[in-house]
C-alpha cells in the first residue's frame, strides 16, 4: 500500500510539473501608454507615474533623478537621468538619460546601431534608432537613441524587458513625448 501511494504521488507530481512547465505565457499587455503628463508625475516631473507603471508592469515604482546645475530644461528643471526601479530591485527597469553635450561620434552611433541590429526611428522622429538587445536566446532590453541633427545632445531610453509588452514600441513612444522637451534646438539655460 505504501509503495502504491508513493508511486501515485510521484505520478501526480510529474503531471503537475509538466502542466506548470507548459503553462502559456501571460497575455501581452497592449494598452496604450496614455497621457504622459497625468499626475502623479515622476522623473523630476517629466513623466506620468501611471505610464511608467504600465511600461515596467508592476507596482510600486521607485525613481531617482540626477541633475547637474549647469543643465536646465525649460521651466527651470535640471535633468541628467532618471532611473526607475521596481521595489528594491538592484537593477533599473527603465532609464531615461540626456547626454548634453554628447561626447560620442556619429560613427560610434552607426557602429552601435549595426551591432545591435537597430532600426531607424519612425518618420519624423529621427535622427536616431531603436533596438532590442538579446541576452543569450532571450531579449534583455530595448532602447532608443535619438539625437539633435548636429549630435550636440543625445536622449537615451532603455527598458529592461519584464512586462509582457512591446518594450521597444514603448521606448519609441516615450521618446516621441520627450524629444521636444529634451532635444529642443534652443540650448537650455
Amino acid at each position: 500500500m505504501h509503495r502504491r501511494r508513493s508511486a501515485l504521488t510521484a505520478v501526480l507530481l510529474l503531471v503537475l510539473s509538466a502542466a506548470c512547465a507548459s503553462a502559456p505565457p501571460p497575455p501581452r499587455d497592449t494598452r496604450p501608454l496614455g497621457d504622459m503628463t497625468a499626475k502623479p508625475l515622476a522623473c523630476d516631473g517629466l513623466i506620468s507615474a501611471r505610464v511608467l507603471r504600465i511600461i515596467v508592469g508592476t507596482l510600486p515604482i521607485l525613481t531617482t533623478t540626477t541633475g547637474r546645475p549647469d543643465k536646465r530644461l525649460p521651466r527651470g528643471r535640471y535633468y541628467s537621468s532618471c532611473n526607475v526601479k521596481v521595489d528594491d530591485a538592484r537593477e533599473w527597469a527603465l532609464d531615461v538619460g540626456l547626454s548634453d553635450p554628447f561626447r560620442g561620434t556619429p560613427e560610434e552611433l552607426a557602429d552601435t546601431m549595426a551591432f545591435d541590429r537597430g532600426r531607424p526611428l519612425p518618420e519624423g522622429l529621427g535622427p536616431g534608432y531603436s533596438a532590442t538587445v538579446p541576452e543569450g536566446k532571450k531579449p534583455a532590453f530595448a532602447y532608443v537613441y535619438g539625437w539633435t541633427p548636429g549630435h550636440e545632445r543625445l536622449l537615451s531610453i532603455r527598458i529592461l524587458l519584464g512586462a509582457p509588452r512591446d518594450s521597444e514600441a514603448d521606448a519609441i513612444e516615450l521618446f516621441r513625448y520627450l524629444k521636444p522637451i529634451m532635444l529642443n534646438q534652443e540650448k537650455p539655460r
